[in-house]
């Protein structure tokens, strides 16, 4: 059966019915038409004889298919290799974690608890190892956040609590409501003089921190004491 109907600019067309609704191109003009789904047979009588079958649209019809079908595939292939790239990473987990020790505590700002401050626990040695490249290993910055009580409690990498085992610069920070900082800088910053040595299995590490308008009093460093002087043997 055929579809028969007409172009704006007099030319008569008829196309099978099996290409009801995909676009042609009429053989006259050139215009891009959408066949119908039944024949324009009223039409059909009121213009002139200018019949020719006409030609598929495989031009339209690839844009379309460019426009409305590719953007779609290439996002859910998108999707697909991040779920997989995911899934691997929970399988393989993380093969690259330092030896960790776990570490929680207090942290007080002039003997009050503390709450929101961040703690970090910055290794000052932190090579431990090569990997699989030959490259060297080097071992995070491990970080907590003290709650309403002012606990913390160390992340490494998610699903690993704690802190490379060694030597740490520890620093501690804390914004008041207009984010600006509360403590001071001795405790807060890369210039942090805290201290402490992370070692295996649990361990609680509390800390009193000093507000950034008290001044800054540096720590008498202990003197050696010297050794009595033994009497001389007759």
């Amino acid at each position: 059966m055929s579809i028969r109907f007409s172009c704006s600019c007099g030319r008569k067309l008829k196309v099978s019915d099996e290409k009801i609704g995909m676009k042609v191109l009429c053989s006259s003009c050139g215009a891009t038409l959408k066949v119908p789904k039944k024949s324009m047979d009223e039409y059909w009588q009121d213009v002139p004889v200018k019949s020719d079958e006409a030609k598929v649209d495989y031009v339209g019809g690839l844009k379309e298919f460019l426009v409305h079908v590719v953007p779609g595939a290439v996002v859910l292939g998108v999707l697909c290799w991040f779920a997989y790239f995911l899934s691997s990473q929970v399988l393989k987990g993380h093969p690259n974690v330092p030896p960790l020790g776990q570490v929680s505590g207090t942290v007080t700002l002039a003997g009050k608890t503390l709450p929101g401050a961040s703690v970090r626990f910055v290794p000052k040695d932190p090579l431990y190892g090569e990997g699989e490249n030959g490259k060297k290993l080097a071992a995070s910055v491990s970080i907590g956040i003290t709650d309403d009580a002012g606990r913390y409690s160390l992340l490494y990498v998610k699903d690993n609590y704690g802190a490379f085992v060694g030597q740490h610069r520890v620093e501690i920070s804390a914004k008041d409501e207009n984010g600006h900082e509360r403590v001071r800088t001795d405790f807060s910053s890369s210039r942090s003089t805290l201290l402490r040595e992370v070692k295996p299995g649990s361990q609680v590490m509390d800390f009193d921190v000093q507000s950034i308008d008290t001044p800054y009093t540096p720590q008498p460093q202990a003197q050696p004491t010297a050794a009595p002087a033994q009497e001389a043997q007759p």
